[in-house]
């Protein structure tokens, strides 16, 4: 199984993990990543990932940067995003894009005409999408993740100090039909199997589901980064760093066995800074909840990203 991780040390826009052989491969930054204009956080600070059939992309900030079947960076959409932008997921022919500070999910359409929409998540409104400069002063109740599922669309919330909860909208109509309350402390992450939604419950260190199941994680830090296939889940942990200080530090993935809820597999990646988010690219991922970007073998898949290894030269 091959993931695609999210990095925060401002050198690359991510890392891909081979979880059989633990080989690594770095995606490098490129200075058309960076987001200058954001003033309070690092202009690199790359967070969800999602892809259709023909192209895979990333949010950082306000940029919703394209890459093609092998990790080449194609090109920026033309739509602005928000400073902070987390998970992205595609779904209705759209990127959604969680944004915290305006308490909404971005739909962008990639190709065709259609404009820009916005869910609002504290009204449950669909609206068209007027880009403005929100901030953290505006962000009500930190929404960080999302998953269309079956006839669902869940949205989660971490809430800060409060109890985590999770809004579970009807996919077509996106109407508000249920909201799971006390779902844990500063939430992330969800997954769907057989009508079974499941999260990472980060404060208090385990994985819970909406039918009372909970596996505790075996290692301390920041969970944050879950996919989920049948058999296994996978988890991402970062050091708990002060923000002025994530993009330093190391992170660790586990593989877990859903059976037993025993880690199996834990792999070291120094030097990454927190990872943001992570998908599994060559199988299916309930916690993504579309087909794989990649079809062929790790091996396969490792030499596809050979050519997009070399930093850019123009970086610092």
């Amino acid at each position: 199984m091959l993931i695609l991780a999210t990095v925060s040390d401002t050198r690359r826009l991510g890392v891909i993990l081979d979880l059989e052989s633990g080989r690594l491969a770095d995606i490098p930054a490129q200075s058309a990543f960076l987001d200058t204009a954001i003033r309070d956080r690092p202009p690199l600070r790359p967070f969800g990932i999602t892809w259709n059939r023909r192209e895979l992309f990333v949010a950082n900030h306000r940029k919703l940067l394209v890459l093609d079947r092998r990790l080449r960076y194609l090109r920026t959409l033309s739509t602005p995003l928000q400073a902070n932008v987390h998970q992205l997921s595609y779904g209705r022919g759209r990127v959604w894009a969680v944004s915290p500070w305006t308490n909404s999910l971005i739909g962008v359409q990639t190709c065709g005409r259609s404009e820009p929409v916005e869910l609002d998540l504290l009204n449950v409104r669909l609206r068209p999408y007027v880009h403005r400069s929100a901030t953290v002063a505006d962000d009500e109740n930190h929404f960080n993740s999302l998953l269309w599922a079956d006839q669902w669309l869940f949205v989660a919330a971490h809430n800060f100090g409060p109890t985590s909860f999770i809004l579970r909208l009807d996919a077509a109509s996106l109407h508000l039909d249920h909201t799971i309350e006390s779902a844990g402390h500063s939430i992330h992450g969800l997954a769907w199997d057989s009508g079974e939604l499941m999260w990472i419950s980060t404060m208090t260190g385990d994985i819970r589901s909406d039918r009372g199941y909970s596996v505790p994680l075996s290692r301390a830090g920041y969970a944050r980064g879950f996919a989920v296939t049948r058999e296994y889940f996978v988890v991402a942990f970062s050091e708990f760093l002060r923000r002025g200080r994530r993009h330093t530090g190391d992170s660790w993935v586990q593989l877990i066995n859903r059976t037993s809820g025993v880690a199996v597999e834990e792999f070291h990646l120094e030097g990454t800074g927190s990872i943001n988010d992570l998908r599994l690219l060559d199988c299916v991922d309930l916690a993504h909840g579309i087909d794989p970007f990649w079809a062929a073998s790790p091996a396969d898949a490792l030499r596809l990203i050979s050519d997009v290894t070399e930093p850019d030269p123009r970086l610092p």
